[in-house]
């Protein structure tokens, strides 16, 4: 039911096109598809859904329809399907949804205006994380992007810069999206789901002369709803979020990294980065490995002080073998480390005497194997 309004506003937008044969629509209208399908088994603890038992319930598949109405206006409809193993996410999410659906102009002076879910500029993998061809991994940089922060519904506005041999690209956007996660607290691991309205944000980013390096950062404002219908002392603070990004990616060769927090008031409640780097012995195979760190804040009754968790460490290494640009194989291994599983494991023992400060229960480690394969076109 919820597809409808978004499939009537496609339609209606091609059938306001100007009249055309049917060699004029077929050019006119673009279709592209990525799949990307897994096998993971762990040897502990259950990790974004993979289980000690093994799943190959590990899909994302993504449909994408794009019509150009004219040389400066097109729109764009993307659908996606997701699945993660035994994820507690899997009940927080939609089966099948419209995961983009804008309108764009372009101006001559290479000013893009998107109305309506349209990507959400933010990171280097944002826009094509669903297409697992161009990922060394099945996904990239979890603890940075997590499973959602894909779309933004409301406007983006985007112009290029030449500034001497460096090309800047900037960004701007506002309007509403939808956070989820599997997050742990005091009491173990919960799902998280929340409405951010009233967002404004920026990202830009910095081509250098060298090909294949660049470097940018994002930063955005956003209420979590409800708000203004919330009395105005519990009404939580405005979130910042930002993130800073670096790349040399080359023909044989890549290193890249990230950084992202979201800051509510007093301190940061989450913070991530990762670094990856990949070579390339030979066209078709890439040799790659990444890790990454997360950490966040657990609020405590009063007055014991909130606690610090390091929620995650993780190392991935991984191959992948590409015999065509539309395919690839991968495996790769996963050695996880702290408190982000989504079974509940031990993370803060509270203090029974004073000065009642909590503790942290000690890590725990788990490993896990994912193989796979992707095609898109």
């Amino acid at each position: 039911m919820r597809l409808r309004p978004t499939l009537l506003a496609a339609v209606l937008c091609a059938a306001a096109a100007p009249a055309a044969s049917a060699q004029d629509i077929a050019e006119r209208l673009q279709i592209h598809a990525s799949i990307n399908m897994g096998y993971g088994k762990s040897d502990n603890q259950q990790t974004f859904g993979i289980t000690k038992d093994g799943t190959s319930e590990y899909r994302a598949v993504a449909l994408q329809f794009g019509y150009a109405i004219d040389d400066n206006d097109r729109v764009v409809t993307q659908f996606l399907h997701r699945y993660f193993g035994a994820s507690p996410l899997n009940d927080a999410s939609p089966d099948f949804y419209p995961v983009w659906a804008f309108y764009e102009h372009a101006f001559e002076n290479g000013t893009k205006v998107k109305l309506g879910r349209a990507p959400l500029p933010r990171g280097l993998f944002n826009e094509v994380r669903f297409v697992g061809t161009l990922l060394p991994f099945y996904r990239v940089g979890r603890a940075v992007y997590g499973e959602t922060l894909e779309q933004i519904d409301g406007v983006v506005v985007s112009k290029p810069w030449d500034v001497g041999s460096f090309r800047i690209e900037t960004y701007g956007f506002a309007g509403g999206f939808d956070l989820r996660a599997v997050l742990a607290d005091a009491g173990g691991t919960t799902v998280y789901e929340a409405r951010n309205e009233n967002t404004v944000g920026t990202q830009v980013w910095v081509n250098t002369p060298i090909e294949g390096v660049r470097f940018g950062g994002f930063v955005a404002r956003y209420n979590t709803m409800p708000f203004a219908t919330v009395a105005p002392g519990s009404r939580s603070k405005a979130t910042i979020t930002s993130m800073v990004s670096a790349e040399a990616a080359f023909s044989r060769a890549f290193v890249r990294s990230e950084y992202t927090s979201f800051d509510q008031g007093e301190s940061n409640n989450y913070n991530a980065w990762y670094a990856q780097a990949g070579v390339k012995p030979v066209s078709a195979l890439t040799v790659a490995a990444e890790y990454q760190e997360a950490r966040i804040l657990v609020g405590l009754p009063a007055p014991v002080p909130s606690v610090k968790l390091p929620l995650s460490k993780e190392l991935t290494v991984g191959l992948s073998w590409s015999a065509s640009p539309n395919v690839a194989f991968k495996l790769e291994g996963h050695q996880v480390r702290g408190y982000d599983f989504d079974t509940a494991v031990p993370t803060i023992i509270p203090p029974v005497a004073p000065p009642f400060i909590a503790t942290i229960a000690p890590a725990t480690k788990s490993h896990y194997i994912l193989a796979s394969v992707a095609v898109a076109f």
